[in-house]
């Protein structure tokens, strides 16, 4: 979800990006682990991924315009 963030939403910063890559990489290894609901790992992980890229995102500080414009 981060190289799409990246592209899609200008207002996603870099702790959002660090955040989501730590919660998308937990999700999967947890979801592994247990296997609940017989549900593909990668899914979950991609909307845990997702919402902690868009909460931490909006949490911090906004970037700059001039970054925002690239």
């Amino acid at each position: 979800p981060v190289v799409l963030f990246s592209v899609m939403w200008s207002r996603m910063t870099r702790n959002g990006a660090l955040a989501g890559m730590v919660i998308g990489a937990v999700t999967v290894i947890v979801w592994k682990q247990f296997a609940w609901l017989g549900l593909y790992e990668i899914i979950p992980g991609f909307v845990f991924g997702s919402i902690g890229i868009v909460v931490f995102s909006l949490w911090g500080k906004a970037p700059s315009a001039a970054m925002q414009k690239r």
